[in-house]
């Protein structure tokens, strides 16, 4: 494990029994090394991926992605030049429920989907200061790329649909924060339907309240998820929709996944590609903030 600051370092190889490094190269020359996470910034990350693939190591990256387009774009050709694994963590890879529910709909359960609606309205990031690059507009995208980010790649599952349109409109409606604090982004996909997301870091600091819902309408059935579980609603009444447990905690079916990816070919729940995608409509959403108007999404293909 390496980390800019040492006692962070230490800290994680106390608990986990690694041993810690002086420097990050130390660990792609590593021949104990064969997966390397990267929870950098995503401003400060494309060049460690660069490295870890011409070293041959398979990748655990964090979202998002990268800070840039141009930066998921080198990310895309380091994985694939090198024929590494790189595994995203977005939310649905690591939860089986959201992937059951994508499942469901694509096996036509609740009729076509039509329209993808989450809403997140929150305080600011409280483990971070509110100077901290995750609440930085230049560093790390605003609450759109930093949160949001999971849903829009959730949503793409359940559209079963390229973005085709964004509009973006983001207002620092506190000065808290160097950021746009209140965001929303209205994706179009080429398949006809919508995607709607707000992101608020607007509540006061230390306000114990938190909202999320997202709205997954289908043709005959509205997918409901809040705090109290996942719903699906028709004209016969609501009833509960029994979502598959994860059997490990945290990431660990991640890691499973990548693990099986790489000695078995079996498809990763987010890879590179998923990672792109993302970030194209995300670059996209930065483009309408500036313009003021609709702005096309650039699909990249290999």
């Amino acid at each position: 494990v390496y980390d800019i600051k040492p006692e962070l370092a230490e800290s994680a190889a106390f608990e986990t029994g690694a041993k810690t490094l002086d420097n990050p190269d130390a660990i792609f020359e590593s021949d104990d090394v064969d997966i390397v996470t990267l929870a950098t910034p995503p401003f400060a990350r494309a060049e460690y991926v660069k490295k870890a693939c011409a070293a041959g190591k398979h990748l655990m990256v964090e979202k998002p992605m990268a800070r840039t387009l141009e930066d998921a774009l080198t990310i895309c050709d380091s994985v694939r030049d090198n024929g590494v694994k790189c595994f995203i963590p977005f939310a649905r890879a690591v939860s089986s429920g959201m992937r059951k529910i994508v499942k469901a709909i694509e096996g036509g359960k609740f009729g076509a989907p039509a329209a993808f609606i989450h809403t997140n309205l929150s305080t600011p990031y409280g483990w971070v200061s509110l100077d901290h690059w995750m609440h930085d507009m230049e560093k790390s995208g605003g609450p759109i790329f930093d949160y949001s980010i999971h849903f829009i790649e959730f949503a793409r599952a359940c559209m079963m649909s390229e973005a085709k349109q964004v509009s973006y409109v983001g207002v620092d409606v506190t000065n808290r924060v160097k950021s746009d604090d209140h965001a929303v982004l209205m994706v179009e996909y080429e398949s006809g339907t919508i995607g709607e997301f707000t992101k608020s870091w607007a509540f006061p600091p230390q306000v114990k309240l938190g909202h999320q819902t997202t709205h997954i309408v289908c043709r005959n059935a509205v997918i409901s998820m809040d705090a109290n579980g996942t719903n699906i609603h028709t004209p016969d009444g609501p009833s509960k929709f029994e979502s598959t447990k994860d059997k490990y905690p945290g990431r660990a079916e991640a890691y499973l996944n990548l693990i099986s990816a790489i000695e078995k070919g079996t498809p990763l729940y987010a890879s590179e590609l998923e990672g792109l995608r993302t970030n194209e409509i995300l670059h996209a959403a930065l483009v309408s903030r500036e313009s003021n108007k609709k702005e096309n999404v650039e699909i990249h293909t290999f």
